[in-house]
């Protein structure tokens, strides 16, 4: 006779493996569905959701789609340029795949995008300056990739941005000065591309210059090796913003705090550990 506990936790087992194996893109339900009535797909909401594969040209088709969500997935492959389509599209969150490829010219195209999250992808290539026509854009993330050139001067005209993330990837040449023309520009993280220097464009505000990524004097150095010395006050100025499953980016500045602080005092970090370790015996004799 079967024990019903054995099987209860069998069935358990079973639910949990199948909700966790992943499903290639073009297989999930919700992308079917949106795919078979285009018209009234405004959303394909499929973050952490275990996904495989690659993005499909027929996304193009979705033409009603205003949200985007796909990120903390396994998607591979390059962005399909059929995705400047896309002219209602406000929302592009595709942060921590495994994205490759060049950013297609096509996405200038979208017109209504106010947030634009490709972190933490493999990208490559340099950033197009037709990007500097999303007269919408708010939010403009690609840290972590792979990206190479220059920083186009066409990313002053996008007067509506708050938040730009370049960090962490190989950028070359200095900050155009047109940056200094973003009013509303409050947070912008530059570090750790070795090749980008140069000084703060003049007019770009205080707490810009002392955000994560963004030392307050520069001075014609390489921003790659001049991070801050001290991490910032709030939460909120060490991500762009506060989202679910995303990881804050002052995880990798206390690893890199440590390491220097190791380098730096070598004698006085060892001191430390032993003097945890010995408190730590004191407290269980007691």
């Amino acid at each position: 006779m079967t024990n019903p506990y054995t099987a209860a936790v069998a069935i358990v087992m079973l639910l949990f493996v199948g909700s966790t194996s992943a499903v290639r893109f073009n297989e999930s339900s919700w992308y079917q569905t949106c795919v078979a009535a285009p018209a009234s797909c405004r959303s394909l909401s499929l973050q952490s959701s275990s996904l495989s594969g690659t993005l499909p040209s027929e996304l193009g088709t979705l033409t009603s789609l205003t949200n985007m969500r796909l990120a903390i997935n396994q998607l591979s492959g390059t962005l399909p340029s059929e995705l400047g389509a896309l002219t209602r599209l406000t929302f592009m969150g595709l942060w921590n795949n495994q994205l490759t490829g060049t950013l297609p010219l096509e996405l200038a195209a979208l017109a209504s995008l106010t947030t634009m999250w490709l972190d933490r992808n493999q990208l490559t290539g340099t950033l197009p300056s037709e990007l500097g026509t999303l007269a919408s854009l708010a939010y403009m993330h690609f840290f972590q990739n792979q990206l190479t050139g220059t920083l186009p001067s066409e990313l002053g005209a996008l007067t509506r941005l708050t938040s730009i993330a370049f960090s962490d990837n190989q950028l070359t040449g200095t900050l155009p000065t047109e940056l200094g023309a973003l009013s509303r520009l409050t947070n912008m993280w530059v570090c750790d591309n070795s090749g980008l220097c140069g000084d703060i464009p003049a007019g770009v505000t205080p707490t810009t210059t002392t955000s994560y990524g963004c030392p307050t004097a520069l001075g014609g150095t390489l921003l790659g090796s001049h991070c801050p010395t001290s991490p910032p006050t709030t939460e909120s100025t060490y991500t762009p913003t506060s989202v679910p499953g995303d990881q804050p980016l002052k995880d990798n500045w206390f690893r890199k705090r440590d390491v220097a602080r190791k380098e730096a005092f070598p004698q006085k970090h060892s001191w430390f550990r032993k003097q945890a370790k010995l408190e730590a015996g004191m407290k269980s004799t007691k």
